[in-house]
């Protein structure tokens, strides 16, 4: 009897699948590395927002240096020019800015905008009116189009770039001029006011003041601020980008009182604040203080106050960013610096110096900072 010479075949093995145990440990394995990747990922991702945004302030201090070389002097916070006799009523739209022009885009043809500081510096028609060199004022942005120009060298990434003014018509900047240690600001059309921004304004930049000179900082231009982060709000009573308005002049005479006014807990101002404007930052056109300035008071990051309802006036205006722990600064030699929120403030519950000269600032290093000639000593700005 012959045998089969072929092999039974081989029984097949059965494919195992991962059991729900495998899966679930697998699972959690995945979701302990996103955990821990996570934060380095978004801290990688801030370090290089901060990076851009210090970038675009050596910018701006080339543009000012480069300013100062063409006409030898600094720009001006606010002014530009008048139609009518400076004081009385300027009359239509169309005459002048009302010298509430900022100080910014004196800087356009120095930070590669030369297109559109010549559109500004000459006469335009839009929209069936015509306007002079430098335009109407700033809050007319739905009728003349340069002022809604985004310009990147204005925006700091880590800032938001929501629109609340004016019907989203107006470009945002997130630097602001330094006004120094001073909460008298001195603003509107009055000449006698363009005198007093001369005698008053102890930071590097004012009203209608544009013959200052580098000579003129007798602190240094290393211990000087020029400009600094100033972020824009994403709406509600938060603190950043919000001003707190109607206060009284408490505020003035003690700065930390604005402090009483914020809730610890949410970071917003109070219910009991009657009014909160959300105009910091808003337009890089105007150079009303609540838009493109700071003083150097209350400490980075700090809550803005004013003591009346014209928020272009008397006040308390921070220096704010989006970046955790601090601000960045822009100082008057070109350099941009990291300062912490928790500098030296000195004595926050003195009124600020109502003069300029060797007065020394009592609100500490950051005072001082914020001072052009104040002789003050400054140690760490760290």
């Amino acid at each position: 009897m012959r045998h089969s010479l072929i092999s039974p075949s081989p029984r097949r093995r059965g494919r195992r699948g991962f059991t729900l145990v495998e899966l679930l440990v697998v699972i959690a394995i995945i979701g302990v590395m996103v955990g821990l990747l996570l934060p380095a990922v978004q801290a990688a991702r801030e370090a290089a927002r901060r990076m851009s945004c210090s970038n675009n302030l050596k910018q701006l201090g080339l543009a000012l240096h480069n300013y100062h070389d063409t006409f030898n002097s600094l720009p001006f916070r606010e002014g530009g020019t008048s139609g009518s006799t400076d004081g009385g009523s300027v009359g239509s739209i169309n005459q002048s800015n009302q010298n509430r022009g900022s100080g910014m885009t004196m800087l356009l043809p120095f930070i590669e905008q030369g297109p559109l500081y010549d559109q500004i510096n000459s006469v335009q028609t839009f929209n069936g009116i015509t306007f002079p060199p430098f335009g109407p004022t700033p809050s007319d942005a739905m009728v003349y189009p340069p002022y809604a120009t985004d310009v990147s060298t204005f925006l700091c990434p880590s800032s938001p770039q929501v629109k609340l003014v004016g019907g989203g018509n107006y470009g945002l900047c997130h630097y602001a001029m330094s006004s120094g240690d001073s909460s008298l600001f001195i603003t509107w059309r009055a000449p006698s006011n363009a005198t007093s921004a001369r005698t008053r304004v102890r930071g590097t930049f004012g009203y209608r003041l544009n013959n200052r000179k580098f000579r003129d900082i007798l602190d240094g231009l290393s211990n000087s601020i020029a400009m600094s982060e100033l972020t824009t709000s994403i709406g509600g009573r938060a603190i950043l980008g919000g001003t707190a308005r109607n206060l009284g002049m408490g505020i003035i005479d003690s700065p930390l009182t604005c402090f009483q006014y914020v809730s610890n807990q949410t970071k917003e101002f109070l219910p009991s604040v009657p009014t909160v404007s959300l105009a910091r930052g808003q337009r890089w056109a105007s150079g009303s203080v609540a838009y493109i300035a700071i003083n150097t008071i209350l400490p980075p990051n700090s809550p803005a106050c004013t003591f009346e309802s014209e928020f272009r006036s008397v006040g308390l205006y921070p220096a704010q960013s989006r970046h955790p722990g601090g601000v960045q600064v822009l100082l008057n030699d070109g350099s941009a610096r990291f300062i912490s929120e928790s500098i030296d403030t000195g004595n926050l519950a003195l009124p600020s110096p109502d003069t300029t000269g060797t007065v020394l600032s009592p609100y500490g290093v950051w005072g001082a900072l914020g001072s052009i000639a104040g002789n003050e000593v400054i140690g760490s700005i760290d």
